[in-house]
């Protein structure tokens, strides 16, 4: 796909990633929407970007919500080319056990049920329309589930699998589907999850970040290839292969013997 031209909403688009997708896509000439549930957030980015970027305040977690957006962006610039589920929102290291219930339910509102109702949304016309493309932002413990980081990572997984598994939903439209995983990256998020540490480790830390504008090329370059995974940061791939490496390793015999799987008819 060609993004010069193409309208685009960018979801917790208020700074991070969100914010180097929208100016990644501007940079290519599309005419790009960033909306956060702070709205100030997302004006800031959207006048520090400039090239016509314009801003709306969003709650992910509401239908009311998106249709005020996808009306707004519609008004402007006609329908949506580019939806960019990116909104989510993390908790502080702990064990499971120590994170509430309120909280688990805040992180899946966010995270998952802000993807479902955005694709929703935007879903039909796109089908209809046979064009367009939806890139949803999971995280590296999307592949890769991190200890004391059980509910982000849980929430993070059940991007991945949406993303797939609408992949192959909407491929016959000709609607494209991409996950970006990112690792460590500079956001709020990323800077809010260092912990108490002395200003020398802290700086080596936030020294590791990724700079958001390069992943929103990565995405930009996914979208116009149409390509499924978008990887930012490669150095996870010997985790990846030793949790796939534990999972084959599984796979033998099945539980009743003698079993053989029947074969769906197909056609």
């Amino acid at each position: 796909m060609d993004v010069t031209g193409k309208v685009v909403l960018v979801t917790g688009g208020g700074g991070g990633i969100g914010a180097g997708i929208a100016e990644a896509f501007a940079e290519k000439g599309a005419r790009v929407a960033v909306t956060d549930i702070n709205g100030t957030f997302a004006a800031t980015e959207a006048e520090r970007i400039g090239r016509g970027v314009v801003a709306l305040e969003h709650n992910v977690t509401s239908p009311e919500s998106w249709e005020d957006v996808k009306a707004a962006v519609e008004g402007l610039w006609g329908s949506v080319d580019i939806l960019c589920n990116n909104a989510g929102i993390s908790l502080p290291f702990q064990p499971m056990e120590a994170v509430s219930l309120d909280q688990f339910d805040r992180v899946m509102a966010v995270n998952v049920r802000g993807v479902f109702v955005g694709c929703k949304t935007f879903m039909p016309e796109m089908k209809t329309r046979g064009s367009g493309h939806i890139v949803n932002t999971s995280s590296v413990n999307g592949q890769l589930p991190h200890q004391t980081f059980a509910v982000y990572s849980a929430s993070k997984f059940a991007v991945t699998a949406l993303s797939e598994a609408i992949r192959d939903e909407l491929a016959p439209f000709g609607v494209g589907v991409s996950i970006l995983y990112p690792g460590l990256t500079r956001s709020r998020m990323s800077e809010g999850q260092i912990p108490d540490l002395p200003e020398d480790k802290r700086q080596v830390l936030s020294d590791m970040m990724m700079e958001p504008i390069w992943l929103g090329r990565a995405v930009v370059r996914a979208v116009e290839n149409n390509e499924l995974h978008i990887i930012s940061h490669p150095d996870h791939l010997p985790a990846l292969e030793a949790r796939m490496d534990r999972l084959h390793a599984a796979f033998g015999e099945p539980a009743q013997p003698g079993y053989i799987a029947a074969r769906m008819p197909t056609g």
